[in-house]
């Protein structure tokens, strides 16, 4: 292997780390993105049953 095709390898595997921690930094995002659905799902579910509760008497 010529030196200039081990520097093009290297290269190209420096550019796809750089862009697998991007997908990765993206899917932590998605995954709060997630997280915090549920728990307002989870919030507003709790209010309708008291709501309910208190006018079923």
């Amino acid at each position: 292997m010529s030196l200039q095709t081990a520097a093009g390898f290297s290269a190209r595997g420096i550019e796809h780390s750089g862009v697998a921690a991007q997908a990765v930094e993206e899917l932590g995002r998605a995954g709060l993105g997630v997280s915090e659905s549920a728990a307002s799902y989870t919030t507003g579910d709790m209010q309708a049953a008291a709501a309910y509760m208190i006018a079923r008497g």
